[in-house]
């Protein structure tokens, strides 16, 4: 079966990061892949990955809004992070994910920040089915760049506000991913945490959102075998 999966590499972000990402997805799974990349530096990732070049100009995390619009491939469209580091094939709950047919399925946020539980870090969409609410940021994305909690916050309260029920995975697949801040690493106080020399066997994905970045932790064994020998 097919899958369209989508990444979205802009401003300083390494293309490096999109490389490994569709590399590595199209490792572990078992789904015809077609990869695509939102992003401003067409020439760097044209030859993995056919390039959607974003309608308006916008900074940082607010690309991922176009993932929402008629612009995305037919079919269904995984979108994630590009900091996410993928351990092992999560076919399974993906195929889960088909059969539920929802048009628009997503992780939890790690710590429900702001009150928000919609995390768009990993997001599966049915195209066609999320137009709306791309049409809606798109009349006000020029007063939302500093709002508070990004693109993820505003999208949950849109859904909310519009009485919209994303299915959430990790409900079902609670090992789907693991925030390596958040759910893995152990404080040890003044803002420093200790990383775990081994992780679950049955956690499907690490997420590196924030610091350290997977380039950063060239040492840690999860993220060694599965980024940087990638």
């Amino acid at each position: 079966m097919k899958l369209n999966l989508i990444t979205v590499c802009v401003d300083s972000y390494s293309m490096e990061y999109a490389r490994k990402l569709i590399t590595r997805f199209k490792q572990v799974t078992k789904f015809d892949v077609e990869a695509y990349c939102i992003t401003d530096r067409p020439d760097e990732i044209k030859d993995i990955a056919t390039v959607v070049t974003p309608p308006v100009k916008i900074n940082g995390w607010w690309n991922k809004m176009f993932i929402y619009s008629d612009l995305m491939p037919e079919g269904w469209n995984l979108y994630m992070d590009l900091d996410i580091v993928i351990c092992n094939s999560f076919d399974e709950e993906l195929e889960w994910i088909i059969e539920q047919d929802q048009s628009l399925t997503c992780v939890s946020d790690a710590i429900g920040w702001l009150g928000n539980d919609y995390s768009s870090s990993m997001v599966m969409l049915k195209s066609g089915k999320n137009s709306w609410i791309y049409d809606k940021w798109l009349k006000k994305y020029k007063g939302l760049a500093h709002y508070r909690g990004g693109d993820q916050v505003w999208t949950g309260r849109l859904l909310k506000k519009e009485g919209v029920e994303a299915l959430y995975v990790d409900k079902k697949f609670p090992r789907i991913k693991a925030n390596l801040k958040y759910h893995l690493a152990k404080s040890i106080g003044n803002g420093r945490m200790q990383l775990p020399v081994e992780i679950p066997s049955d956690v499907k994905m690490v997420d590196c959102g924030g610091r350290p970045k997977p380039h950063e932790l060239s040492q840690v064994v999860y993220i060694k075998e599965n980024w940087h020998d990638i």
